[in-house]
């Protein structure tokens, strides 16, 4: 783990839940995010955080009480069901100061059966999170990637296998778990590394117990690419990027749209019936891999289990 220094502030200027900001003509799948700490441990060479921020600190807003005010207020105040998300600006359980607020929440969202509750994580730290009466309200989900691409890229984070494991204990608690290819990354052999890790996902966990899985290709600020390089010494290959509308750097449509077709295929063959989605993706990448027949597509996270829905394709 980084030793990275800390920064606890018990005042904010801006709401901590509020709705994510998405990309600029990017379908969104309206995430809430609640937003306890600023930047995180892990060090992936890919990380928005690092430019976004810009500073290697992590800030950590201290009073639970308070954020746990504003997430009641805004499910209160909700006309539909939301899926709320504590890992959009940090690791959802990778400091001890988010496993604490991931208890509270679960106990917070476990009252209710409206909402749901996403623990999304690259760690391995669900202990506290084992004995507790979720009522089948809270979502833990992981980062995935080749071994290849965690060991070269996501410094300081957990291995697959144990990422799966944890998966698997959760699965073993009751709790309905997630899956986020995201950034998927090419490189010479990624469909048989892909391949590995999709089949590797149905050896462990059984398709009734996912939730969703997400696929997101490898999308950057421009300047983000000398820090990778030279801070990371990221094996990225670079010469494929093209400015996208969002005026982030991604490879262009149709080598995303070719990456996701190989992804889905190999969901379709060891998960079949689990639910997937597009991360921050256009219209037309949608539409040339039918993923959604209504434009945009519909999200409906609510639901417990994959089901068959206008607007959402089971694999």
């Amino acid at each position: 783990m980084s030793d990275k220094p800390r920064k606890y502030i018990d005042q904010v200027k801006n709401p901590v839940v509020r709705p994510c900001p998405g990309a600029k003509n990017h379908f969104c799948c309206n995430l809430v995010i609640v937003s306890q700490i600023l930047n995180c441990p892990y060090n992936c060479s890919y990380c928005f955080l690092h430019t976004f921020f810009g500073r290697e600190e992590i800030v950590i807003y201290r009073d639970n009480e308070k954020i746990i005010q504003e997430v009641l207020a805004y499910m209160q105040s909700a006309k539909g069901p939301l899926r709320f998300c504590t890992g959009e600006y940090s690791d959802s359980l990778a400091m001890p100061e988010a496993e604490s607020l991931a208890v509270q929440l679960v106990n917070v969202f476990s009252r209710q059966r409206k909402h749901l509750l996403e623990l999304k994580t690259k760690s391995i730290n669900i202990d506290r999170l084992l004995s507790l009466d979720h009522n089948h309200q809270t979502i833990i989900s992981w980062s995935v990637n080749p071994p290849v691409i965690i060991k070269q890229e996501e410094h300081d984070a957990p291995d697959l296998d144990k990422r799966l494991l944890a998966a698997q204990r959760a699965v073993a608690a009751g709790y309905l778990v997630g899956f986020h290819f995201d950034p998927i990354i090419y490189f010479p052999g990624w469909e048989k590394a892909y391949e590995s890790v999709v089949r590797e996902i149905g050896e462990t966990i059984p398709t009734g117990k996912i939730a969703w899985i997400s696929l997101g290709c490898l999308r950057f600020p421009a300047a983000q690419k000398e820090l990778m390089l030279n801070k990371f010494k990221s094996r990225v290959d670079f010469s494929a990027f093209l400015p996208g509308e969002d005026n982030k750097l991604r490879y262009p449509k149709v080598m995303r749209i070719m990456l996701f077709s190989q992804l889905i295929a190999f969901l379709k063959k060891y998960l079949p019936g689990a639910y997937c989605y597009l991360c921050m993706e256009e219209a037309a990448v949608w539409q040339a891999l039918d993923l959604g027949k209504e434009n945009p597509p519909v999200f409906q996270f609510a639901n417990r289990e994959p089901v068959v829905k206008e607007g959402r394709e089971v694999l």
